[in-house]
């Protein structure tokens, strides 16, 4: 038995993920999604200021969960308008259907509880895509993703980081949607 816990901490030290690891997305995940309640939307999007071109859309979905994607897309003036029409559910479904996969970077939190790394067989897997094709799966299975620790590690980290600067792109936007609405 003590022998088990020693192996235990072991791996635990060692770098192996953590099922209950922090995570930097998870308050700002729970305030966009409480937000988008209060508002009555089911989407909200955003330019992404710090990348010319590039777009930010967020859609919550039956279960609690959110879709979270940032693209560009070929159509940015068209993008602009609907923006300004506040038809941000088709920016999302314009970003999700970009010709330009390059850079796209999507996130299905499932719980809408930022990005966590779960078990194996839990039913809440928060996945990442990146560029249209590379998949990551937050369920600490490394063997079947082909990573080691570290890189599974990293790859969370950096996952979590930039999924929350997205997040709290879009709640300024709500926020700003929800100001401009009170003084009309």
């Amino acid at each position: 038995m003590k022998s088990a816990a020693l192996v235990f901490i072991a791996l635990l030290t060692a770098g192996w993920p953590v099922a209950t690891q922090a995570s930097a997305s998870g308050d700002a995940a729970r305030g966009l999604l409480s937000m988008l309640d209060q508002a009555g939307l089911d989407a909200i999007a955003t330019v992404d200021p710090k990348q010319p071109g590039t777009f930010v859309a967020a859609l919550k979905v039956q279960g609690g969960r959110l879709l979270v994607v940032q693209a560009r897309h070929p159509s940015v003036d068209g993008l602009l308008q609907r923006l300004a029409a506040h038809q941000y559910r088709d920016v999302y479904l314009d970003l999700q259907g970009t010709p330009t996969p390059e850079g796209k970077f999507f996130v299905q939190d499932a719980a809408a509880d930022g990005i966590l790394s779960t078990l194996a067989n839990s039913v809440d897997v928060d996945v990442l895509y990146e560029d249209g094709q590379h998949q990551t799966l937050f369920n600490g299975d490394l063997i079947a993703q082909h990573l080691t620790a570290g890189e599974y590690n990293a790859r969370l980290a950096a996952a979590d980081a930039r999924y929350a600067r997205l997040l709290t792109l879009l709640t300024s936007a709500l926020r700003e949607t929800k100001e401009q609405s009170a003084l009309q």
